[in-house]
């Protein structure tokens, strides 16, 4: 049985909560200390956040600084970090940690793989990594698993492989209310695309899923099309959120091709729950997962996982396909 390693656990939303719970469930992590920004949440015990009596009565910093002191005279090792999808913008809590001797895991959607868009402060977070001998990871389900992981082992049955598909059809009829309304819920096609065309709508990280998977199988991955579509309804859609009339959206059908290789992602309310992938090669190889791979309980999965792998990785900015699965 591997040892329980003490964790200090940065951000305390539904994610951030999820891997806590799971990671202290399966006696892989010992929560040490919390930090999240939040008023509600600062200042209160896991137990309290939680809602689980089985939690330690840990406390939750509002400050990083103050939990990284707390963290390090309490013996962590590693700190999970779920605050933010941008390199960018996380990239002072990665260094926080880091240079205390952390080993960083993280469900930052960039992180998964950063030198696409991020590639100045990859390259310093990955100097920082090695300076202090410790690894740093970005996991998840999407991005992390199922459109880029997943189809990289199915490949390695494969002599040569010709071309890839990888496909997430997921139903957002019972998911959180954030996720339905980042999909663009309710709004007019117009809505929709006007958002779109400034950001403010689309999945961050299927772009990274499919260089990732490029750079993993020696393809070129710095050339690529993202495009984004409303999903109309043609029929009325009622969830606990949004009411969707005929002719709004219900969600988005999101595109990433990368010369032979094709990433597609549909979340939309009333769709059927799947994850294909599609190998061309030698032998070619078609697999389906029928009612798909849940995102919130899966993410949760992966990042535990994926901790003691963390713990032997070599120094630097790490990748889910170059480090151990076990």
């Amino acid at each position: 049985m591997r040892d329980t390693l003490k964790t200090l656990h940065v951000g305390l939303g539904p994610i951030g909560i999820e891997i806590l719970k799971a990671g202290a469930r399966a006696q892989i992590c010992e929560p040490v200390v919390c930090a999240d920004i939040s008023p509600e949440i600062a200042g209160r015990t896991i137990r309290e956040v939680a809602q689980d009596e089985s939690l330690p009565a840990v406390s939750v910093c509002a400050e990083l600084d103050d939990a990284l002191e707390q963290a390090v005279q309490a013996g962590a090792v590693a700190a999970i970090v779920s605050t933010g999808s941008r390199v960018e913008r996380v990239a002072p809590q990665f260094e926080a940690c880091l240079r205390r001797g952390l080993r960083v895991i993280s469900t930052c959607e960039e992180l998964i793989f950063p030198w696409l868009r991020a590639a100045p402060e990859a390259d310093r977070l990955d100097g920082i990594a090695v300076e202090n001998d410790v690894a740093l990871l970005g996991a998840g389900v999407n991005p992390g698993f199922v459109l880029d992981l997943l189809p990289f082992v199915l490949t390695r049955v494969c002599q040569s492989v010709e071309s890839l598909y990888a496909g997430r059809f997921v139903d957002a009829t019972r998911r959180r209310r954030q996720l339905q309304a980042k999909i663009g819920s309710g709004m007019t096609p117009d809505e929709f695309r006007s958002d779109a065309s400034e950001g403010r709508i689309g999945h961050v990280g299927l772009a990274e899923s499919a260089a990732l998977l490029a750079d993993s199988l020696g393809w070129q991955w710095d050339d690529f099309e993202e495009t984004i579509d409303p999903v109309i309804a043609d029929e009325p859609i009622a969830t606990d959120h949004f009411k969707v009339a005929a002719g709004e959206v219900r969600g988005q059908a999101q595109t990433v091709t990368m010369g032979d290789l094709t990433l597609e992602l549909t979340m939309a309310l009333g769709t059927c729950d799947r994850d294909e992938v599609r190998i061309e090669g030698r032998p070619p190889v078609h697999a389906i997962i029928e009612g798909g791979i849940h995102g919130d309980t899966a993410t949760a999965g992966t990042v535990i996982n994926f901790l003691h792998p963390l713990m032997k990785a070599d120094p630097g900015l790490r990748t889910v396909t170059d480090v151990a699965l076990a």
